[in-house]
């Protein structure tokens, strides 16, 4: 073996090399799944810190709102029923009674009543049912100057009765208002005004 060189056959050599190229060959860094960097983490906490200091606010003025909107629309409802219960009439008596919707201005609520006889003008009211307008939020008050009349006087034949002008406006802490118009046909509507 001194000098000689020991040829391989040329299918060897090629493994040969390609062996050594291997083993000669730098690892490539593996990256582990299924994992997040603190940095990523950082990243997504203040995102979502920052849409949550804008959106509460606006969701909050939404809510209160949506609250003043509930009462309106209770108190539409419940001067619509006061009207179809005067039409209607009551089986024990003979004849229709009328029916009222008194507004307590101190207290921020409104109590619903019937006449306890078939007489017009009454002069003899039951109360039916008395509602706070704090049911709907604390913050919900009767507007005092802009609220003309105080009681309604819902007549057998569908109209209504007031002093005045038949408005009411509620308000909120926010500022909005709910305005509340009933004609002389005994329909009431609500108009709003949001901030």
């Amino acid at each position: 073996m001194g000098g000689t060189k020991q040829s391989l056959p040329p299918g060897d050599i090629w493994e040969t090399v390609q062996k050594a190229m291997e083993e000669n060959r730098h690892p490539q860094k593996e990256i582990s799944p299924g994992g997040f960097t603190l940095m990523e983490l950082m990243i997504v906490l203040g995102i979502l810190a920052t849409v949550s200091a804008i959106g509460y606010p606006l969701l909050q003025r939404a809510v209160i709102n949506g609250n003043l909107r509930s009462a309106a629309r209770d108190m539409v409802g419940d001067f619509n029923h006061q009207k179809q219960r005067a039409m209607a009439g009551d089986t024990t008596t003979e004849g229709s009674r009328v029916h009222r919707v008194s507004l307590n201005l101190g207290t921020n609520s409104y109590t619903l009543r019937r006449c306890k006889g078939t007489d017009i003008p009454c002069n003899d009211w039951e109360s039916l049912q008395t509602k706070n307008l704090s049911a709907f939020g604390n913050d919900i008050v009767f507007e005092l100057g802009d609220t003309k009349t105080t009681t309604f006087d819902f007549q057998p034949r569908g109209t209504v009765t007031f002093l005045n002008e038949g408005q009411i406006v509620l308000r909120n802490n926010q500022g909005s208002t709910a305005t509340l118009i009933t004609n002389l046909s005994g329909r009431t509507s609500v108009e709003f005004d949001m901030q």
